[in-house]
Order: C-alpha cells, then sequence, then structure tokens
C-alpha cells in the first residue's frame, strides 16, 4: 500500500464568485441598507477571514478582516491587511473586491475603501456596499474533518495496490481530497471502484467515486495546492446512514465544546 503524507491542512483563502459558482449554487442579492449592515456584523463577530482582491489576477489579493461595522453613518472598517506593503490605489481610494463566507454561505461584494486610523491602529475605512451577492451550495452539507481526528481514505489503483488519502471534507454526496497525490489520477470523469473511508468512531464504508471537480486554491499559509472534489455513485442507504451518523457526532462534540468553551 502507497501512502501520501497528509497535506498540511490551513484555512482556505475565499476564491471569487465564477459564473460556474453561481450555475452550481443559490445566489441571492442583497441591497437594503440594514440587512448588509446586519450580515456585515455577523461576519465581524464571526471572525472571518475577508479576502481583498485589488486585481484580475489570481495572486493579486490580501488578507483582511472586518473590525466594526457602523450602520448609523452606513460604514464600516477593514484591518489594514498584514501580508502587503501597500495596495494599488485610484484617485478614489482602493478599489477592493471582497470576499469571506458567513455560516459557510460565500459572500462577495465591492467597496472603496480609504486609509483610516482605528485605536491607533491601521485600518480601512469604506461606505456600506450597495448590493451583496451571497451565494449557498445547492448540494449536502459537507462537514470539515476534525483536526484531531482525520479521515482515512484509501484507493483501489490495481488489483495489488491502494492508495491512502487524507480528506478534509465529507457530506452525504462526496468527499474533497486536498494537495497533490503521486501515482492517483485525479482528473475529472475518473472514476475509482470500492473506495474505503474509515469514520473513527462510527464505522466503515465503501463506495464507488468520481472525480467531479479540481482547481488550485491558495491557502492561508500562503502555500498553493488543489482540492478535489468527489461524488459518490449510487450509495447504498447503509453506508448513507453511517455517513449521517458521523456527521451528527461530529456536530455534536463541535457544540459540546464551545458550549464549555
Amino acid at each position: 500500500m502507497v501512502t501520501a503524507s497528509p497535506p498540511l491542512v490551513s484555512e482556505e483563502v475565499p476564491r471569487r464568485i465564477t459564473e460556474a459558482d453561481l450555475a452550481a449554487g443559490q445566489p441571492m442579492t442583497l441591497a437594503n441598507a440594514a440587512e448588509i449592515a446586519q450580515l456585515l456584523t455577523a461576519v465581524a463577530s464571526g471572525h472571518e477571514m475577508v479576502c481583498l482582491y485589488f486585481g484580475q489576477g489570481a495572486d493579486d489579493f490580501a488578507l483582511s478582516a472586518i473590525l466594526g461595522v457602523d450602520p448609523q453613518h452606513h460604514s464600516f472598517v477593514l484591518d489594514f491587511p498584514a501580508d502587503t506593503d501597500s495596495l494599488p490605489q485610484t484617485s478614489e481610494g482602493y478599489r477592493l473586491l471582497c470576499v469571506t463566507s458567513q455560516n459557510r454561505i460565500k459572500i462577495q461584494f465591492e467597496v472603496v475603501a480609504r486609509d483610516f486610523m482605528l485605536n491607533g491602529r491601521a485600518a480601512l475605512l469604506a461606505a456600506l456596499p450597495q448590493s451583496v451577492l451571497r451565494l449557498q451550495r445547492r448540494d449536502h452539507y459537507r462537514l470539515t474533518t476534525p483536526l484531531g481526528q482525520p479521515l482515512s481514505c484509501h484507493i483501489p489503483v490495481s488489483a495489488q495496490e491502494e492508495i491512502e488519502v487524507a480528506l478534509i471534507d465529507i457530506s452525504l454526496g462526496g468527499m474533497g481530497i486536498l494537495g497533490y497525490v503521486p501515482g492517483l489520477k485525479l482528473a475529472p470523469g475518473t472514476c475509482y471502484a470500492h473506495v474505503r473511508i474509515e469514520l473513527p468512531g462510527t464505522g466503515t464504508i465503501v463506495a464507488d467515486i468520481q472525480v467531479r471537480s479540481t482547481f488550485d486554491i491558495t491557502l492561508r499559509n500562503g502555500i498553493r495546492s488543489v482540492r478535489t472534489g468527489c461524488q459518490f455513485l449510487n450509495l447504498p442507504g447503509t453506508m448513507q446512514a453511517l455517513v449521517q451518523r458521523y456527521i451528527t457526532r461530529i456536530e455534536r462534540e463541535r457544540l459540546a465544546r464551545l458550549q464549555q468553551a
């Protein structure tokens, strides 16, 4: 058996919403100022990462966070990115495409920001966006695998050999793989039969899978990687029950830890 080293798992940088994303998801546009202020306040309270895109290139971005929202003055404050010395300016200020998430729903909006100081801290001040695009996926609830209990997936590549990979998420519809796996073809359309997934504390499922998508990503630590999405093919009801039981157990454990914190 060949074992692929588990990837360095880090938070994924939010990507721009593409036409393909819109086609595959459930987009909704917010235009009410009060609702937009409420949404950005929730993003700030959740300490969500905000990716500021300032160019057309895949690497033309900087990482930030929302420091505060002022509904009365229809404005909000972004932390000045620590991973860049400067942002390109126009005569209006910094023209930015902001991408973040809230409750696993992707959020995207455009603003023009200017330099600002907040309690002696470099920041960016911007008016509330006139509209916000929210994008929710149509697929099954996807559980990000806990770092303390990694999922192990065994994929047969021949009658005598299988490759073990670490999964970054799982749902009733499929699973996600992060990183490049030597010896494993992960091109869209590729199918593998009798894939075995160990669900810690729950059981083992055996499923046929098909690679559905693969795209380059940049992790929060700056490392470039690739994310591969695989779909379960005709997963039996007994196997679906095991996956649902595992997801429910992990979510209950996470909730219990939050309540104790």
